[in-house]
């Protein structure tokens, strides 16, 4: 079980940024909750989610703001990344299985949220129009 919480812990973002985060002071919360790999699996699976319902939200938002021919750059950027998501994925999950056994469902699913969160504020950096400042992309 060490070995799980400090594989996990690790795949957890480091910055401040988990601190200041609904979504993922959830996911902490219910990791914390959650001993078992089916409750923590619930646990990804929810912050999955959350984190996939605010990326489409600042997709959204960009997209408003955007002539054509900047929303079908966009478009293509996020077809694109949905692509190498899913790739991804298929390539850590395969590794994980290897290396791993059972516990590569929860590695894989906290990968799976740490690549939409990413992607989710990529997005809101866009709509917010600068990541100059560090704040703007968190």
């Amino acid at each position: 079980m060490k070995k799980l919480l400090v594989m996990i812990s690790l795949l957890l973002p480091a910055s401040g940024l988990a601190a200041n985060n609904v979504i993922d002071n959830e996911l902490a919360s219910c990791l914390n909750r959650n001993s078992s790999t089916v409750g923590m699996a619930q646990c990804y699976d929810a912050a999955m989610q959350s984190w996939d319902q605010e990326m489409n939200r600042q997709y959204s938002a960009v997209m408003k703001k955007l002539n054509n021919q900047q929303k079908a750059k966009l478009r293509d950027a996020q077809r694109n990344w949905l692509k190498y998501r899913d790739s991804w994925l298929e390539a850590a999950q395969a590794w994980y299985l290897a290396e791993q056994g059972t516990l590569a469902g929860l590695s894989t699913a906290a990968q799976a949220v740490q690549l939409v969160k990413g992607q989710a504020l990529m997005l809101k950096s866009l709509n917010q129009g600068s990541c100059a400042n560090p704040d703007d992309c968190q």
